[in-house]
């Protein structure tokens, strides 16, 4: 077996991995996987009254502390019916700009900038590029300052509250930020250029659905009452479970996210697919100037579309502390007489949607649900890893899928946190069809489906199977023109692993047999309309999740009822190791 490791990806914020295997020419199998043990946080609030909750909750992350400060406090404040005074709302949002500043100056200039200019890190590119590690160091030292202005600290700061603000800024304070905002514009847009005009490659791209917050009354912005979704969707903030339908892998302590059945995106590259065209000033004539399809299809591009953003922030950081001096007096923070409630707090993090839901009862917490936007984007992570490799693969250059599943993960910026074990290529054993089996068989009860038309010769191998698997007394079995009639698949739970026997195309020598999970093959183009019908009969979500494939490469699915000789071997393998 051949495997090839990459054991330290520095530039990405957290302890996970992204594997792939390869099984002849087919890329069988991609996990994005993250190491970290849960941090319990929404188990450790219940019990709180809601200002220990404000405290704790933020403490999930240290490097987004700020949107899920914001995001708590929405959700409270959502729960106990607290309407905030203008002037804390607007030094809410000025904070939320600091971190949003902050992450991606760092992100785009210091993490992903060596990929393309052919650096292994930003300390080596300095020397070089030293204007460019210049500007990013003093985007985040600003940054860093209008955090500790507004929040009282760099990191978990604690001066937002319930119903309002601690302590309000100075003048002062707010008239430094604002000028020194506007001198940064010539690097700003020094910073768009940049970015938007990077030799972004071609490979992975591929359509997905983008989600993020929609800030009302056509404007851009980080918060909201309702997830836009590029599809023109739109849902209120309490039925964010329609978008998010979280479910469990067995590779990863993150929880996973799907819409009806697919992965979708969120973070820099979703806002600005879905909101791009409210840009203003400066901002929107870049965008206009830069912005194209391919946007909507390749995950690199998240990189210049936080390029944007940071446009956006320097844009809005003066008209925020403007807004904020008309108010001279600081109001004071609202007191609230509910005991009870629940509210759901909707915040764009600086990677995308980050929702907060609380509930309340007698003056307690209740429940606690947190969803972040890396546990949303880790099926399209896998996804466009997938199809890159793949790619790749068919066009001999299986020495870059390392290098290029590296650059789609850092490009969606996860936040793990801490440094991450990441890349990791390996080659199947001849037999691994065997093992997979075995190994479905041992953790499962597998359901097995027949697939293929009858009179297609190769194509018919499948029915073949299930129907010798009948006449040996094998149970769960099932032809696939049963399973779109009859619905056969209803009474089946996770506990079953459904297992497809079918004749599939992977360019390989007749006969050969491979184990692919059904969701690869419903991300294949070239095959996935064979398999479209049985996604769409399959309810669960999870047990579409946990579905796999067994593909017999044929020799020929031309009209005719004769199975080739290598094929009809291929049959008796198969029927024989499964009756052992």
């Amino acid at each position: 077996m051949k495997k090839i490791s990459v054991d330290h990806l520095a530039r990405v914020e957290g302890n996970g991995g992204i594997s792939a295997t390869i099984d002849g020419k087919v890329v069988s199998d991609v996990k994005f996987s993250i190491y970290e043990g849960p941090r319990l946080i929404e188990k450790l609030t219940i019990g709180l009254t809601p200002e220990e909750d404000v405290s704790m909750s933020p403490r999930i992350c240290a490097i987004c502390s700020l949107s899920h400060k914001n995001a708590v406090l929405r959700s409270m404040e959502n729960a106990l019916n607290i309407k905030i005074h203008p002037k804390s709302y607007l030094c809410r949002e000025l904070m939320h700009m600091g971190e949003m500043v902050e992450s991606h100056s760092l992100h785009t200039y210091y993490l992903s900038l060596p990929d393309y200019l052919g650096y292994p890190n930003a300390i080596a590119m300095a020397s070089d590029f030293e204007l460019e590690v210049k500007i990013a160091l003093e985007m985040k030292h600003f940054a860093n300052h209008i955090m500790k202005v507004l929040s009282g600290r760099y990191i978990h700061g604690e001066n937002p509250i319930i119903g309002g603000f601690g302590t309000f800024p100075s003048r002062d304070e707010l008239i430094f930020i604002k000028n020194r905002a506007i001198q940064f514009m010539p690097f700003v847009k020094k910073t768009v250029d940049l970015f938007c005009t990077l030799d972004y490659p071609d490979v992975p791209e591929k359509e997905t659905i983008y989600a993020c917050c929609e800030p009302g009354n056509s404007n851009y912005g980080f918060w909201g009452d309702e997830i836009l979704l590029s599809t023109g969707e739109k849902f209120f903030r309490d039925d964010y479970q329609k978008l998010t339908n979280e479910f469990v892998v067995s590779h990863s302590y993150c929880k996973r996210s799907r819409y009806k059945g697919k992965p979708y995106s969120v973070g820099a590259l979703a806002r600005v697919n879905n909101l791009g065209e409210r840009f203003k000033g400066e901002t929107g004539k870049m965008y206009k100037k830069y912005f194209n399809k391919r946007w909507h299809v390749n995950p690199l591009f998240h990189n210049a579309a936080q390029a944007l953003e940071i446009s956006y922030c320097f844009e809005r950081i003066p008209e925020l502390v403007d807004e904020i001096l008309k108010y001279e007096e600081d109001p004071k923070a609202v007191k609230y007489t509910a005991k009870s409630g629940k509210g759901t707090g909707l915040v764009e993090a600086p990677r995308g949607l980050l929702i907060h839901h609380h509930e309340i009862t007698d003056g307690r917490v209740s429940l606690v649900d947190i969803i972040t936007p890396t546990a949303q984007n880790a099926e399209d992570i896998e996804r466009y890893c997938q199809i890159a490799a793949q790619k790749l693969l068919d066009s001999g250059k299986e020495d870059k899928i390392k290098e290029r599943m590296e650059l789609v993960v850092r490009a969606f910026d996860p936040c793990i946190s801490c440094s991450a074990h990441m890349a990791e290529v390996t080659h199947t054993p001849s037999g691994s069809w065997k093992n997979k089996l075995e190994e479905i068989r041992k953790n499962s009860s597998p359901v097995y489906i027949g697939a293929g038309q009858q009179d297609r010769s190769d194509d018919a191998c499948g029915i073949d199977i299930a129907q010798k698997l009948r006449g040996l007394g094998f149970k769960d079995v099932w032809l696939g023109s049963e399973i779109i009639r009859d619905d056969k698949l209803e009474g089946y739970t996770e506990k079953n692993t459904l297992v497809f026997f079918d004749a599939v195309d992977f360019n390989e020598k007749a006969g050969k047999i491979t184990v692919l999970p059904l969701e690869y093959i419903l991300t294949h183009s070239s095959i996935s309309h064979k398999f479209v019908p049985f996604a769409a009969s399959i309810k669960n979500l999870s047990l579409q999740k946990n579905a796999y494939v067994v593909g017999i490469q044929p020799d020929s699915v031309a009209r005719g009822n004769k199975i080739s000789p290598s094929v009809q071997k291929a049959v008796r393998e198969i029927l024989n190791h499964l009756r052992n």
